[in-house]
């Protein structure tokens, strides 16, 4: 399917339009100086300007970390990335500091640290991660384009269009020799095949649109600027082919704000240097696709984080108010420009465009209102989103908000979490994801699923006859049913069987969920109801009891340390309590601890609670041993203002 017109574009037309812009906009691009200088004082932007300079004090203090061949070799001999990446992103970091600090304001001193820094940068002997290196090919590492040498191209090319009056020539020169050199022949004169080129998930769009924007700017061939443009149409169209038109990421909005925010910033500059007449934002995704980190907020900026993404994203200000500005899109987040330390990577398209594009009064048009709004099902996704409003007295009110997945289990950055679901009350996911774990070489190798993080034992989801959801496309959740209720309840079901091909007599596994909070409610109800049908199992006779594996295990995830009670779990938030409800005589109920460690290498704790099914009910109520041929279980959780 063509999702954006660029794919039609010539080169001649390409080679028209930025013959009529590109003057203009290499100007404009001088001039943000402008820009930042005007922010300078401005009390909106005071916190991020401290923040850089605390980088500036830094760079003059202490050494610069050494991309040594030491810190290299760990991930290949030991799995371990994180030494090298935080040497790496330490320099990067540095150099956004100054870089930004000279365009504000400028001084002989900060100019030198700024020159030094950038030549330090052009000698890296790669700008790749050394986790990106494919194993044998270390000697080409110049020349490989991984996420992280596409975004240094970019970061060098715009400071030094920005700069050009105030660099050393020879600072500039060597800044075009290298982007040449490691960019540029590679990728558009030798026409290499780099694997992310027709990927479906964020690397098509920040390698290319990083890439991109270095051509748009330092290409003086028009013929072969135009053929790069192309070149990065063809791996944006890739990118937005891994959306639906519910515009939804599977890879979560950490990964949204990555990959479509490195697309909006090569669509951008390519309309700066076409004079609005190439225009990559004009197609209807691109609408649906920048809807989403609102239909995922739930509230007090915690969003839904299925897959490698965090409850608490720093959503760039500038990405959302140039987006709100182009696709008139709602902004539900109050406003906060996010400071560099915010961004373990330290990026400058990030931290630049902040300045740049920030509108404040987009967001003090954005408080969120009284209406939660009607439940939103992202039907390419599978996602189910309800929110509701608890009156919690003396005219306060505590928002509350419930979210299922479906999918399948061969999604970018996937977890195993068909069926799973998250209850949020009062600014917190109180039944939570856990979100993405540290990344090393097992973190993205075969087996990756005995991982805390990604397997369902992570997950809301049950264990099945001792075995856990599998990995791979087949592994699917098959929407039976959906239905709005009104005035704002939803109820969902799934058919999750495909998960768990290894339950020896298990023959369908149904999920049915149903939420409902009318309004002025002061409580939300989830009625869970898991269903399973099994085989007889060879050997057995009718009314035998069947052995251990038969059992069901019903998991729920938290942060927040339980509470048990005699026939219930309770999860005690900061403004919301869950509480579950179950039938003692059916069920066994467990608290487990688990540590481990997050994607910043921060330790982590998360409590699983464990409900063991010893008998189950017959239709009249009455329990019996657990021997039938189809179990129901049936669970209730409600949310209450603390």
């Amino acid at each position: 399917m063509t999702v954006h017109p660029g794919l039609h574009w010539t080169v001649d037309h390409i080679t028209a339009a930025m013959r009529h812009g590109m003057s203009d906009g290499l100007e404009l691009i001088h001039r943000w100086k402008d820009r930042l200088t005007d922010t300078w004082n401005d009390p909106v932007y005071a916190g991020f300007w401290l923040d850089l300079e605390g980088y500036e004090q830094k760079a003059r203090t202490e050494n610069l970390p050494e991309l040594s061949f030491s810190l290299f070799r760990e991930f290949r001999d030991t799995g371990e990335r994180q030494a090298y990446e935080q040497a790496y992103f330490e320099r990067r970091g540095r150099l956004v500091s100054l870089g930004l600090l000279v365009a504000a304001s400028p001084s002989a001193d900060r100019v030198h640290l700024l020159e030094d820094l950038i030549w330090r940068i052009c000698t890296e002997q790669t700008w790749c991660l050394s986790a990106h290196i494919p194993e044998g090919e270390e000697a080409g590492a110049r020349k490989h384009i991984d996420l992280f040498a596409a975004e240094t191209a970019q970061m060098l090319a715009e400071m030094i269009m920005m700069l050009n009056d105030m660099l050393d020539k020879r600072i500039i020169r060597m800044v075009k020799a290298e982007i040449e050199d490691r960019i540029f022949t590679p990728l558009y004169r030798e026409q290499r095949t780099y694997g992310w080129e027709d990927a479906n998930h964020n690397w098509s769009a920040v390698c290319s649109g990083g890439c991109g924007v270095a051509a748009l700017l330092l290409l003086e061939d028009e013929q072969l600027r135009a053929m790069a443009v192309q070149h990065t149409i063809r791996s944006m169209s890739a990118f937005l082919s891994g959306y639906g038109l519910d515009g939804g990421c599977a890879e979560g909005v950490g990964y949204w704000v990555y990959g479509f925010g490195f697309y909006t910033y090569f669509a951008e500059m390519l309309r700066l240097c076409s004079a609005g007449e190439l225009d990559m934002l004009s197609e209807s995704i691109t609408g649906a696709i920048a809807s989403f980190p609102g239909n995922i907020h739930l509230s007090d900026g915690v969003f839904i984080n299925y897959s490698d993404s965090r409850e608490r994203e720093t959503i760039p200000s500038g990405l959302l108010s140039l987006l709100s500005e182009r696709q008139d899109i709602r902004i539900n987040l109050g406003l906060h420009i996010p400071l560099l330390s915010q961004d373990p990577c330290h990026r400058w398209a990030h931290a630049l465009r902040n300045v740049l594009w920030t509108n404040p009064a987009k967001f003090e048009r954005a408080i969120e209102s009284g209406d939660p709004g009607a439940p939103i099902y992202l039907e390419d996704l599978s996602w189910v989103i309800a929110r509701g409003t608890l009156a919690a007295g003396e005219h306060k009110e505590v928002r509350v908000a419930f979210s299922v997945k479906g999918g399948h289990n061969a999604e970018p950055h996937n977890h195993n979490d068909l069926g799973h679901f998250i209850l949020h009350g009062g600014g917190e996911n109180i039944l939570c994801d856990p979100g993405s774990g540290e990344y090393t070489q097992a973190y993205f190798a075969p087996g990756r699923e005995r991982i805390w993080q990604i397997g369902s034992q992570g997950h809301s989801v049950p264990v099945i006859e001792g075995t856990h959801q599998q990995s791979g496309r087949q592994a699917e959740a098959k929407m039976l049913h959906i239905k709005h209720l009104s005035p704002l309840g939803v109820e969902a079901e799934f058919d999750l069987t495909s998960a768990y091909p290894e339950a020896p007599t298990l023959t369908r596994y149904i999920r049915h969920l149903c939420w409902n909070c009318p309004p002025g409610a002061s409580e939300a109800v989830l009625l869970l109801e898991d269903h399973y049908q099994w085989r007889q199992p060879s050997g057995i006779q009718r009314g035998e009891y069947m052995n251990e594996k038969m059992r069901v295990i019903e998991h729920f995830i938290s942060r927040i340390r339980p509470v048990m009670h005699e026939a219930g779990v309770q999860w005690e938030g900061n403004n919301a309590v869950v509480i579950l409800h179950y039938d003692a005589e059916l069920w066994d109920a467990q608290i487990e601890v688990i540590e481990t460690v997050d994607h910043d290498h921060l330790p982590q704790k998360f409590y699983r609670t464990a409900l063991f099914l010893r008998r189950t009910p017959d239709e009249s109520g009455n329990s019996r041993d657990h021997t039938s041929k189809e179990t129901r279980c049936r669970l209730k959780f409600t949310i209450q203002p603390r």
